[in-house]
């Protein structure tokens, strides 16, 4: 579980990481090297400063309620650096982690969410504050923490790790220079995770006249004085390794009948037996166990019986019976705490819990074993379990402290075995300290020529020329790498890092997709799927990057998922963009109804936008305002798009939510007053208040929308929509007034409007045939019919005419335009007309009789 959380840690803290790099890398060249000198944690109120010696470009973000990430620009740390101060109850970790371009990144994480942040850089101390409280808050806060304190043990403190869910990207700036652009990914992926408390290490320690091991064995019988020649001639073969001598010597005293010693006889050839076992003679270390089993069954009572459980408990170990082992451990450490070889029972118990991957467990115990203020023969390799425990929780700078005392106070250990100095290498790789890295991974590599993971070491030394900006270096090395270990990890990794520096694109997709295709299984395969997703987005081809990623998440569902999941989203946000932008809004519609269900998931607040504003193109507008008010609900007030707002406004009005439509309309006209769809919007509005009869709103918004339209086009259908309002209350001579205007503005129209001047004029005269200005209204049909190019409308037009000719008493016109209606192709108005054509000629016989 533990491992769990701190591997979704690792992921989650990345993309933070990641963009705080995208941010700053442009300017590793430009910026002078500045120095970290230490961090402040001070209390009333809680605060944090970091020292810097002087004024660099600087980004702060908040990852999440309890965790804020701060970095810098073009720094190091400097020698001595510390983290001070007495906040530490409130701030639960700092980590650090060293970025590829000089970024330093710090991750603050407290114990209760940063509910107040308040940063920026003093330039009077050349430091850098981050305010995370205020005053008034200083006494409740402060109850808070210590009845915390109180309680709280460190498997409570593990407890408190919860899963992630999402980084949040507000970005809050603070005071940095310049300006901080876009680059390629960081080249270190995990965070230094740095707990605030540093390590103890005695400056001291006694001497007992015990060893801490199994051996006090000898030291104990001896006091316990058996008075004896052979016992005393058997401990000092003990004590100078001769095993064969003293078992013989035993086997003489017991032959010889004497039963005074018979307890301490019994322990001492177990232990003599255990002793003389050659490595790896697993039948012989059975036996062994047998002769202590032996003793203690005989002696159950005797102050040695801690002896031989510890043996027993080291002979299971070697065995491979670490459960076993486990147990007799356990006994001698709960059952005997004043038993004088307990450093080698817990020093084994941690290696047990290492084995079982019970990191906290054994990061304990060998701390314990480390921090004895008694010297005992476990503390030097206690500390390379402890620095290597403490550089698997990321906490470099201690696991640097603990293993460099071990190489001052054992330098013999460095020859012992490899891992010393390649945890050393590596601790240092990550807190930054490139070059000391660089010696001491190239020692490892000297003193140790065929160490399995040699490939590994080579390729980290290319990355600490890559983090220096020497590129031609690294990729010598990575070449190297690739030339003497072909399809090994270090090869694979270097091959990363060649891509890393390539400056065409294509070069790099070859390299990635050599790797996920050769090594599918590897770690790197879903980052080489991830870094081609990335170029794809990048160069705007959106499929591919979208085919990529879910190919990555269908081979690798777990790795890199948040991230591959994002960048997706980001994809499917840039090609609907593009799509819509294009006018192929048929194409938003057709993948998202394909795929809608994973779309949905992403929650993407530009998706539902880009989708509803398809479906409004497409006149669907449930579905539009349905998209659009899902994207109006995630994005801020100030972040509202006019596209949003006068899209859910117009698929509001469309779905007849009238009065939902009015305030969205208003919004955007007041918010975005030069807008191109200010006029729609108003002229939306006009109609919505027509509708419901509030005709001094809806002239109001006809008459602002005339004043901002541009051209006599616009201004004449205006005009003419303006008039509506009139004619609705019955006020016919202003609605005759404002279409006399509108059909003027349309005339001087550009371009061959014949359909709206049809329209117009048709309107126009029907307004004059209801003031009984039956002339005027003849010339405005008249007019339209010379505009009209549609049969059936000119047959309407010609009726309509001659109607007009009729009431004002022009008899011979009226029959013309009856006349020309009977020709035509329709048969309604034909109809009608000769009707009026036979009551006209009735009209005048009678008049002629």
């Amino acid at each position: 579980m533990i491992k769990s959380i701190y591997k979704l840690l690792n992921i989650l803290q990345v993309l933070a990481i990641s963009i705080l790099v995208l941010l700053f890398l442009p300017y590793a060249v430009l910026a002078k090297q500045a120095m970290i000198k230490n961090v402040q944690i001070q209390d009333n109120p809680l605060s944090v400063k970091i020292f810097v010696t002087q004024k660099v470009p600087v980004k702060l973000i908040q990852v999440e309620k309890k965790e804020i990430l701060v970095a810098f620009k073009n720094v190091k740390l400097e020698k001595g650096f510390k983290i001070k101060g007495n906040g530490r109850s409130s701030i639960k970790d700092i980590a650090i982690e060293n970025l590829q371009g000089n970024v330093m990144a710090f991750i603050l994480t407290g114990y209760r969410p940063y509910g107040y942040i308040k940063s920026g850089f003093n330039t009077s101390d050349l430091s850098f504050f981050i305010n995370l409280e205020k005053k008034d808050n200083d006494q409740g806060r402060q109850k808070k923490v210590v009845k915390k304190s109180a309680v709280k043990s460190a498997v409570a403190l593990k407890q408190q790790l919860s899963q992630k869910e999402k980084a949040k990207e507000n970005i809050q700036s603070s005071s940095s220079p310049g300006t901080l652009k876009d680059v390629a990914k960081p080249l270190l992926k995990k965070p230094a995770k740095i707990l605030t408390g540093s390590v103890h290490i005695p400056s001291k320690r006694e001497k007992g006249k015990y060893n801490g091991d199994i051996s006090d064995l000898v030291h104990f019988i001896e006091k316990m004085g058996c008075d004896s020649k052979q016992i005393a001639n058997c401990l000092l073969f003990l004590k100078k390794n001769l095993y064969e001598e003293a078992l013989d010597v035993l086997d003489q005293y017991v032959s010889q009948e004497n039963f005074t010693c018979l307890e301490q006889v019994s322990f001492l050839k177990a232990y003599a037996f255990y002793l003389g076992v050659k490595k790896g003679d697993f039948n012989q270390l059975v036996k062994a166990q047998r002769f202590f089993q032996d003793a203690l069954v005989s002696y159950p009572d005797s102050s040695l019986v801690p002896y031989g459980y510890a043996a027993i408990g080291m002979i299971q170990k070697k065995i491979n019976n670490i459960s076993v082992a486990e147990g007799y451990f356990n006994i001698v450490k709960q059952g005997y705490p004043e038993y004088s070889g307990l450093a080698e029972i817990l020093y084994n118990l941690a290696d047990i819990y290492d084995q079982k991957g019970y990191e906290d467990k054994a990061l304990t115990y060998y701390k314990k074993v480390f921090e004895d203020a008694m010297e005992n023969s476990y503390i030097p390799d206690a500390g390379i379990g402890y620095g290597k425990a403490l550089f698997k929780k990321r906490q470099y700078l201690d696991a640097l402290e603990v293993l460099n005392y071990v190489v001052q106070s054992n330098p013999g250990k460095v020859y012992a075995s490899h891992e010393l100095l390649l945890h050393i290498g590596n601790a240092d790789f990550e807190v930054g300290r490139i070059k000391t890295a660089r010696q001491t991974l190239t020692r490892v590599l000297n003193l140790f020529p065929e160490i399995e993971d040699r490939d590994l070491v080579l390729s980290k030394i290319g990355d600490t020329y890559g983090m220096e900006n020497n590129h031609e270096k690294a990729i010598r090395v990575y070449e190297l790498v690739r030339e003497k270990f072909p399809d090994s990890q270090g090869y694979i990794a270097s091959s990363i890092g060649i891509a890393r520096y390539l400056k065409e694109d294509q070069g790099k997709i070859d390299i990635y997709t050599m790797i996920k295709n050769k090594f599918p299984e590897n770690k790197f395969a879903r980052i080489s799927m991830m870094r081609l997703a990335e170029i794809y987005q990048a160069n705007g081809e959106y499929n591919k990057c979208i085919t990529e990623i879910e190919d990555l998440l269908s081979t690798h569902p777990r790795g890199l998922r948040y991230e591959a999941v994002k960048l997706m989203q980001k994809a499917y946000e840039a090609l609907f963009e593009k799509q819509l932008k294009s006018d192929e809004y048929t194409k938003v519609l057709n993948r998202y109804e394909l795929e809608h269900t994973k779309i949905d998931k992403m929650g993407s607040k530009q998706i539902a936008l880009s989708v509803g504003l398809a479906y409004l193109q497409a006149k669907l507008y449930e579905e539009s305002f349905n998209h659009l008010i899902n994207a109006y609900k995630q994005y801020k007030r100030s972040s509202r798009s006019p596209e949003l707002l006068f899209g859910l406004g117009v698929a509001m009005d469309e779905s007849g939510r009238d009065d939902d439509a009015l305030k969205l309309f208003d919004a955007f006209s007041k918010r975005f007053p030069e807008d191109r769809h200010r006029v729609e919007a108003l002229l939306r509005s006009g109609d919505i208040y027509l509708a419901k009869e509030k005709y001094k709103l809806s002239s109001a918004c006809f008459n602002e929308a005339c004043k901002i339209s541009k051209t006599h086009l616009d201004k004449g259908k205006i005009l003419m929509l303006h008039s509506n309002v009139y004619e609705k209350k019955g006020d016919m001579d202003i609605t005759s007034n404002l279409r006399e205007k509108a059909v003027k503005e349309l005339a001087l129209a550009s371009g061959e409007n014949y359909e709206v001047l049809t329209h117009a004029y048709k309107q126009l005269g029907g307004t004059y045939r209801s003031l009984k200005k039956y002339i005027k209204s003849a010339d405005a049909y008249l007019k339209a019919l010379s505009f009209s190019e549609n049969d059936r409308e000119r047959a309407t037009l010609g009726f309509l005419l001659g109607d007009a000719y009729q009431k004002g008493n022009i008899i011979p016109k009226a029959k013309a335009a009856f006349k020309q209606v009977v020709t035509s192709y329709d048969s309604v108005w034909a109809k009608l007309s000769q009707q009026r054509l036979n009551t006209l000629e009735l009209a005048q016989m009678l008049q002629n009789s």
